[in-house]
């Protein structure tokens, strides 16, 4: 799979597999930034609202993978005979939360605020419903309008 076509482009389609390898890849980025960033930063998750710059941070690499994850998430949509608006929902949600986390809006103390629940609740939702259409689900056989069928 050509990484260019699969994290840049918003045309064609992809099978399962290809869909699973985007999605760990950008997560494994996230992971591999924000991990060490948290042991050197001496930021505690169990303590409740992040740092600053941490929070920051977050939305930095939430921001940069935007497009990355609308592509792989919007081709896998694609291949199931769908528009993008899925994909769409989930990163708009995405990227609310991001915002919202990076302004303190969430949390006071380790509790989430009215807004954290309002945007974290449908986030989390459409997650899961993301998850089942574009990760469990077959794609439709044969070509579609998206273009011909990826598995072939």
């Amino acid at each position: 799979m050509n990484p260019q076509f699969l994290f840049l482009s918003l045309h064609g389609r992809i099978p399962r597999m290809a869909f699973w390898i985007g999605l760990g890849a950008i997560v494994l980025l996230q992971f591999a930034i924000q991990t060490p960033a948290m042991s050197l930063g001496g930021v505690d998750p169990d303590k409740g609202l992040a740092p600053l710059w941490f929070r920051n941070l977050s939305l930095i690499l939430d921001v940069v993978c935007a497009w990355p994850l609308f592509a792989v998430l919007s081709k896998r949509q694609q291949d199931r005979g769908q528009g993008p608006a899925l994909s769409f929902v989930f990163l708009t949600l995405l990227l609310a939360f991001s915002i919202c986390e990076a302004f303190g809006l969430t949390q006071e103390g380790p509790d989430y605020t009215m807004i954290g629940w309002a945007v974290g609740l449908p986030f989390l939702g459409v997650f899961v419903v993301v998850l089942i259409e574009l990760g469990c689900r077959p794609g439709a056989g044969g070509p579609n309008a998206f273009g011909p069928d990826p598995s072939r």
